[in-house]
């Protein structure tokens, strides 16, 4: 529908955020300007919080894109979870 109505060469609302489309706010320029800085200075854990639909996932695919080749990653969507689940769940994505 959107693809035909406005002529769009592939479809602008997919489940996974495209990075491509990402509008750089100053907002969106600092959050990613950060996760680097903590990258760099070798920090456990990186949080980036925000209300839903704000572009942390966007985000972090963008980085994800930066880093291709360099790094592994994997994404936990589940968000109530003790800190003994978390590391279960890590321990389980480290070994596949």
């Amino acid at each position: 529908m959107f693809l035909d109505f406005y002529k769009l060469r592939e479809q602008p609302f997919r489940v996974t955020p495209n990075p491509r489309y990402l509008y750089f706010s100053p907002g969106h320029r600092e959050a990613l300007a950060s996760l680097f800085y903590g990258s760099k200075r070798d920090e456990d854990f990186c949080r980036c919080s925000r209300r839903a639909g704000m572009g942390k996932t966007t985000l972090l695919y963008q980085l994800l894109q930066r880093w291709k080749g360099y790094v592994h990653s994997a994404f936990f969507f589940r968000r109530m979870c003790d800190s003994r689940e978390l590391i279960r769940l890590s321990a389980g994505r480290l070994r596949s």
